[in-house]
């Protein structure tokens, strides 16, 4: 993308952030690759996690833009949008859209965009400005980053059969239902922080209500209302489906199954870590993923499996996993009594 037309999105993007403490601010500037990466993200974001874990291990500098993604109500009570909704960030995020994506307007508990489709209303979004590229799907975000830093200490390995390992664990993580089981209500074993099962009760409605109101305001703009108008659909489906006992049962046996999986590969594995001798993305992507299922209290879905729960201490272990994961999650998220312990070891 031409440079000046990819600076006008980013800056009019920045502008949907209230607040400009949020917004613009260079993190690790010691690092590498100063004034490359700019990254649109959350605190408690799953996938904003995998970027900036894997950003922080790999030592490279960004410009961060923290976003608000939930709706809230101010004093009179009156909707505040959710800044990720912002016109000028959908338009942003679109830019970056692949031919062979549609967008995102059905519900499957999912969020990535190469299984799902686009949702132009989503973190992260990743911005190389050396090549002039908008990355908005998480996996190739963090694979992006790996291979533009290169040098001796890549996360994902190039030998052929460790690299396809690592990429079925990528893939593994990926299809994980986080979303669903984040904003569902599982009907035996709901173990969700209390204040997290409240905020969730109206969560839906807040966006549809948000939704609509900017639909409204942006009609004269075709590209920004069909990205609306799919969040529509998406977001309707997961209201749909929030409390369907059927549907939560069954993103949670997903789950398991995907547990038992890696728990086959971890008794496969001849080293600490899962793929090769050394960590990979597949480690960073696993860290995150278990450190949200522990938040939620799903750690009863290995407490069978002694290797998973090695693993876990082992990758929670790592500097980048401890700031970009527990850290955010203790800073942006209810408080969850099965974090306790991290929270206690920590120095957050």
């Amino acid at each position: 993308m031409d440079h000046t037309e990819l600076n006008s999105l980013v800056s009019n993007a920045r502008a949907c952030i209230v607040d400009s403490k949020r917004a613009g601010v260079m993190r690790f500037s010691d690092g590498t690759e100063k004034g490359r990466f700019v990254l649109f993200h959350a605190a408690m974001s799953f996938c904003s996690q995998k970027v900036r874990a894997t950003l922080v291990q790999r030592g490279v500098s960004y410009e961060s833009n923290e976003m608000l993604i939930l709706a809230s109500r101010d004093r009179e009570g009156n909707l505040v949008a959710a800044e990720n909704y912002g016109a000028e960030y959908v338009r942003l995020r679109r830019s970056g859209q692949l031919s062979c994506w549609g967008m995102a307007d059905s519900y499957s508990g999912i969020s990535s965009v190469s299984l799902c489709g686009l949702d132009a209303c989503a973190v992260p979004t990743l911005i190389d400005l050396k090549t002039g590229e908008v990355i908005v799907d998480s996996l190739r975000i963090c694979v992006h980053i790996d291979a533009a830093i290169g040098g001796s200490e890549l996360l994902i390995p190039t030998a052929d059969q460790d690299r396809q390992r690592v990429f079925r664990q990528l893939e593994a993580v990926d299809a994980t239902p986080h979303p669903g089981i984040l904003y569902g209500f599982h009907p035996h074993g709901d173990r969700r922080p209390q204040a997290l099962r409240d905020a969730m009760r109206t969560v839906y409605d807040e966006k549809l209500e948000t939704l609509a109101m900017l639909s409204a305001r942006h009609s004269a703009d075709p590209a920004v209302v069909e990205a609306y108008r799919a969040k529509i659909s998406k977001e309707t489906a997961g209201r749909a489906v929030q409390h369907d006992a059927v549907f939560q049962e069954a993103i949670r046996k997903a789950t398991r199954e995907r547990l038992v999986q890696l728990n086959f590969d971890l008794q496969q594995s001849t080293t600490d870590w899962l793929c090769s001798n050394s960590l990979s993305l597949a480690d960073i992507f696993w860290a995150v993923s278990l450190v949200r299922l522990r938040y939620l209290g799903l750690m009863v879905l290995w407490e069978d499996m002694p290797l998973v729960e090695a693993y876990y201490r082992l990758v929670t272990s790592l500097q980048s996993v401890r700031e970009e994961v527990i850290g955010a999650t203790i800073a942006s998220m209810p408080s969850s009594m099965y974090l306790s312990s991290e929270t206690a070891a920590s120095s957050f």
